[in-house]
């Protein structure tokens, strides 16, 4: 292992980070990456230097959970919170008495999964097998979901057993916080990381099943199988014939053939049991799972049920309706907050610790909030929100204290129209944020709509801007990134912010038409037309209609109010780019009132993700080149 370059070796695996969760060997093509009682190491020389699929995926560099919630969550996600966001909280248990009996805490998520079995909804389930001796495994039947029910308290790398998985269409996956993490990013890894699964050496190609539902269990701490086995040999219990093992409160509660032996999690803590990665985890409660499951809040023989994400509240309901589960309403919520709570504490304890002994730490949950991006010297800058580059001299003045609180004292206003705070240490990433928030400010990542003033400030602004580019960046910011489309208004054809070099540009416009009967020929409006498309003739006003731009400069200089407004709106304008292949947009429609337009962009996202298909390397220009413009655009029209 000490002659092979490994970046995760380095960052992760040496400075007591990893979580074991197994994810850098599902996305490693050329099987490379083994499992030991320590972690994982690299069984033989990488080609890329350890430095490929795996380092990308790995959730201990970053967790990207900003990027992942939007496309969870709907395009719903909120800020970071203790419990993360859900939907619906319940208890449930397993009216089967085999599930129940073989199951944890009420057999709800055995329940639920062999519910999608019989439904079809799934076809195999990731996650651990057997109690005293626990793997990674690939569940195909209800029987071996039986003999896979109830927990393990060893550090597995559960995702490793994707590859075992190249049969399965549609999979479930259950694992504890650190595999959720692990699975969410390889589940979106190619939009995320703009490039698909690496490649191997001989052609070969990661396959990972569509994944349906991840379900999270709560977790306070897991612990390294080898020295817990040598804890429980000491008290004169055998770890492989362990049948059960249960957390509940303060103790580790096991159950063999002889009986059942509770042991103190702080003699385990003590003792070392503790896997090193799990100390420094800051989730109890598996945020990004599509459902989270676990004993705190319920009463005994029930399981908590968090339903975060809209398929996983209808998983919950079907399962309820066709009669695999019972749920009750009565949850002690505080208790959940409480277990949360302790387990945050002793993260930042622990965090604490790691400073002051001067060891490294990958501040692998910036990326929790959006706008939070890692700098080249280790820092991080915080992009606060405006609204599209309106903001107010108190909002200015916090962001100027807290760069100086928190950051190294630089604010840049960014070509995004965003106020960024730069230079901020890891550690204070999460004081920065309580505070950021606590003042009524947001962060917000690359979403957010660009525009000019528009007509509310700017004597040449035709149409509002200001106000349209809050509300498509309600609506679109988070829906149309990542990857990736910019949106750009400008107020009229001068087109300060420059939208047509932006996926969707917007510009004012006003359609002019001449009334003979007051025009006198004067030539005031040829004169003020910047493009030539007016000229008199027969002491008459003439527009040219396709040289006209549609600014509204004759009608405003017409002494004599001979130009006249006929229509007023905006022109939508998709494809461009000032990305690395600069690019002009191209006409979608014009004169749209305000109203057409949230259906319009729909159109224009939904057709775009219809036909991409290298997430990340394609912008909206280029998917329209390759589909054709004219069947683009004519598809887009039909569906509005």
């Amino acid at each position: 292992m000490d002659e092979y370059k490994w970046f995760l070796k380095d960052e992760v695996v040496d400075t007591g980070m990893c979580t074991l969760c197994g994810a850098c060997a599902a996305v490693c093509p050329n099987d490379r990456i083994e499992f030991t009682g320590s972690g994982p190491v690299l069984k033989e020389e990488c080609p890329r230097n350890g430095q490929g699929a795996c380092k990308d995926v790995c959730q201990r560099i970053v967790t990207f959970a900003s990027k992942i919630g939007p496309n969870i969550f709907g395009f719903k996600a909120k800020p970071p919170a203790l419990l993360g966001q859900y939907e619906l909280l319940v208890s449930a248990r397993a009216t089967d008495a085999a599930i129940l009996e073989a199951g944890q805490d009420g057999g709800a998520v055995t329940a639920l999964l062999s519910y999608c079995i019989d439904q079809g909804l799934i076809d195999g389930v990731v996650t651990t097998g057997e109690v005293g001796k626990p793997s990674s495994v690939v569940v195909r039947s209800k029987d071996e979901l039986l003999k896979s029910a109830g927990s393990t308290y060893s550090a597995i790398p559960v995702l490793s057993a994707i590859k075992q998985a190249e049969d399965i269409t549609n999979a479930a996956v259950v694992g504890l916080p650190c595999h959720v993490y692990g699975i969410r990013k390889t589940q979106f890894f190619p939009g995320m990381m703009a490039h698909g699964y690496e490649v191997g050496e001989n052609g070969e190609k990661i396959k990972v099943p569509n994944i349906a539902y991840v379900i999270g269990l709560f977790c306070t701490e897991n612990f390294n199988y080898d020295i817990l086995g040598g804890f429980l040999a000491e008290k004169g219990v055998d770890i492989e014939t362990v049948t059960r093992a249960q957390i509940h409160l303060d103790e580790l509660v096991v159950t063999t053939d002889k009986g059942t032996f509770e042991f103190d999690l702080n003699d385990l803590w003590n003792a070392g049991c503790v896997q090193d990665g799990c100390v420094i985890c800051r989730d109890a409660v598996s945020k990004l799972a599509d459902i989270s499951a676990g004993y705190m809040g319920s009463g005994k023989g029930w399981t908590t049920l968090m339903g975060r994400t809209q398929k996983g509240v209808e998983l919950i309901k079907m399962a309820e309706q066709a009669g695999y589960i019972e749920t009750e309403s009565n949850i002690d919520l505080h208790r959940i907050e409480e277990f949360a709570g302790l387990k945050m504490q002793r993260f930042k304890w622990e965090l604490k610790r790691r400073l002051d002994e001067d060891k490294k730490v990958k501040f692998y949950w910036a990326s929790d909030y959006p706008g939070v991006m890692g700098e080249t010297k280790g820092t991080f800058f915080v992009k606060i929100k405006t609204n599209a580059g309106l903001t107010n001299a108190d909002s200015l003045a916090s962001a100027a204290e807290l760069a100086n609180k928190y950051g190294d004292g630089t604010v840049e206003i960014t070509t995004r129209q965003s106020v960024e705070i730069q230079g901020v240490p890891g550690p204070n990433v999460d004081k920065l944020m309580a505070e950021l928030y606590s003042k009524g400010m947001a962060t917000i990542g690359m979403g957010y709509v660009l525009s000019c003033v528009g007509s509310e400030y700017c004597t040449e602004g035709l149409v509002e801007t200001k106000k349209l580019a809050g509300e498509l960046t309600m609506a679109f910011a988070q829906k149309l990134t990542p990857h990736k489309m910019k949106i750009s208004i400008s107020g009229c054809p001068n087109a300060c912010s420059r939208p047509t070099r932006h996926d969707i540009g917007l510009i004012g416009q006003v359609r002019p038409e001449l009334d003979p009967e007051k025009c006198n020929g004067c030539g005031r409006c040829a004169e003020l037309c910047r493009v030539d498309a007016i000229s008199i003739v027969l002491k008459k006003a003439q527009i040219d209609k396709d040289k006209c731009i549609s600014c509204g400069w004759c009608i405003r200089g017409c002494p004599s109010e001979a130009m006249i407004e006929k229509e007023r709106g905006y022109s939508m304008w998709i494809g461009g780019n000032d990305a690395r292949r600069p690019a002009d947009g191209i006409l979608l429609k014009s004169f749209c009132t305000q109203e057409e337009i949230p259906k319009l962009i729909d159109a224009v996202a939904g057709t775009f993700v219809k036909y991409r298909t290298k997430p990340g390397r394609e912008r909206l220009g280029n998917v329209m080149k390759q589909v054709g413009t004219g069947k683009f655009i004519k598809e887009v029209l039909d569906l509005v």
